[in-house]
């Protein structure tokens, strides 16, 4: 032992000594401790001076990275200006329970509505005490939610509103309702309309505004049907004209005629027979369309769907300068049939109209692979990877985003409120979901069971 260990009263250890600079004494630096096994890419971590960032300070809170501690802030407009994403679009995939909601109603709701020039639109699809679960916070945010019911005691939506056509311009705005037509008709029939089926309906467009216009009103779906009742139009055909085309275009003109019957009554009753509501419009906050009282077999959801996809792109064609959300929760509805094709299309147009379409859902597998969804969860500029209990989900969403296949049994093994964030081709940051006292009492969809949910954290 040396005397400076004796003086210190120290038994002997393995003290590494340095001298002072300024007096020249000996002293102790630190204890010589065993090692510990590491790479430089974990141990950056333990070192703030070199450990950067998960992301830039740009755009809005979303929690915190759990590998360094650090905030993480993200939001799809702001990356997509910067060059971050290359897609202003959104998916958050993960199972019941693990805090996808709260993510988007926070993060992609609430939080969106603190800058200028922003809006977001909901189709809102659970039902909370015999209503959306929106409902609500549109309330206080000073708006009226828009609800659909079957029977006649929701809200309307025209087809042939002259506020879903594409512009301002006639010939447009009829060619706008056509292919809105056509779209409702495939998703009521399951059918795309032949080619007499398409030039009856064409016909019958047309002579219901002509129609509408010499009554000095605005023309509604009834008008469409009741001319699918006259003849076929004699300068389309001419001396061509013959009994059997006249058999031909009845036929088509009738089978079109139940289908469309089908939209003005029935199982549908009350969404599309009639003006537009005037509660149905675009709010410069939070628009809701609560959706919950719809049933969920059969073509109410699909079509209504539809429909608010074809509005919302063309009212934004035309009111240029806001940046809008629209959040559809309940994805699924959009994976297949003319839905999935209406929603690809308009989450192509989403760039040039300042839109950002985000999607929650549960599976990829409850996508048919052949769907147009598919290609539609893989554009997308950002993805919220939420646990998956089944290892066929978590295998899929690895190799739908080309993820490390070694991240298989932390994708499933994630606990409530913690994700992967994946922003395009960048790394994927494992992140917890940070919520207020206030955005916990406004995200609780357990109010029917008396529970409080806590998914996330504070």
């Amino acid at each position: 032992m040396t005397k400076e260990a004796e003086r210190l009263d120290l038994e002997p250890q393995p003290w590494r000594w340095r001298r002072s600079r300024l007096f020249g004494r000996l002293g102790l630096y630190e204890p010589r401790v065993p090692g510990i096994p590491s790479t430089t890419r974990q141990a950056e971590v333990l070192c703030t001076a070199i450990s950067g960032p998960p992301t830039s300070v740009e755009g809005l809170s979303n929690g915190i990275d759990l590998a360094t501690g650090q905030s993480v802030y993200h939001d799809p407009f702001t990356a997509y200006q910067n060059g971050i994403v290359s897609s202003p679009n959104v998916v958050v995939l993960g199972d019941l329970g693990k805090g996808k909601s709260s993510l988007i109603k926070t993060v992609y709701v609430v939080r969106p509505l603190t800058f200028r020039g922003r809006r977001t639109v909901v189709a809102d699809r659970k039902d909370q005490n015999g209503e959306g679960e929106y409902s609500e916070l549109c309330r206080q945010l000073g708006g009226q939610p828009v609800r659909f019911e079957i029977g006649g005691a929701g809200s309307r939506i025209n087809l042939l509103d002259p506020v879903i056509g594409v512009s301002s311009e006639a010939s447009t705005q009829v060619a706008g309702q056509l292919q809105l037509l056509r779209a409702v008709l495939h998703a009521a029939s399951g059918r795309e309309p032949d080619a007499w089926q398409g030039a009856a309906l064409r016909t019958a467009h047309l002579r219901a505004l002509q129609r509408a216009e010499a009554d000095e009103r605005v023309p509604v779906l009834g008008d469409v049907v009741n001319a699918l009742t006259a003849p076929p139009p004699q300068e389309a055909f001419g001396e061509l004209l013959s009994d059997r085309l006249r058999d031909q275009w009845a036929e088509a003109s009738l089978s079109i005629k139940w289908d469309l019957e089908r939209l003005v009554g029935d199982d549908l009753a009350g969404l599309f027979d009639g003006p537009t509501s005037p509660e149905v419009r675009l709010s410069n906050r939070l628009t809701a369309f609560d959706l919950s009282q719809l049933p969920d077999s059969g073509p109410a959801i699909p079509l209504v769907m539809t429909v608010i996809n074809t509005w919302l792109t063309n009212l934004l064609r035309r009111d240029r300068g806001w940046l809008t959300t629209f959040v559809a929760e309940e994805g699924w509805h959009l994976a297949e049939g003319v839905g999935a094709r209406i929603f690809q299309r308009n989450s192509k147009l989403s760039r040039g109209i300042g839109l950002s379409n985000v999607s929650a859902l549960h599976h990829v597998s409850d996508i048919p692979p052949d769907s147009p969804a598919v290609a539609m969860l893989q554009e997308a500029g950002t993805t919220y990877l939420y646990a998956q209990g089944r290892t066929a989900d978590a295998q899929r969403c690895l190799d739908l985003y080309s993820m490390p296949p070694e991240l298989l049994d932390d994708l499933m093994s994630l606990p409530p409120g913690v994700c992967f964030l994946r922003r395009d081709i960048n790394a994927p940051i494992v992140m917890r979901h940070l919520r207020s006292d206030w955005e916990v009492s406004i995200t609780n969809t357990d109010a029917a069971m008396g529970t409080a949910s806590r998914i996330g954290g504070r």
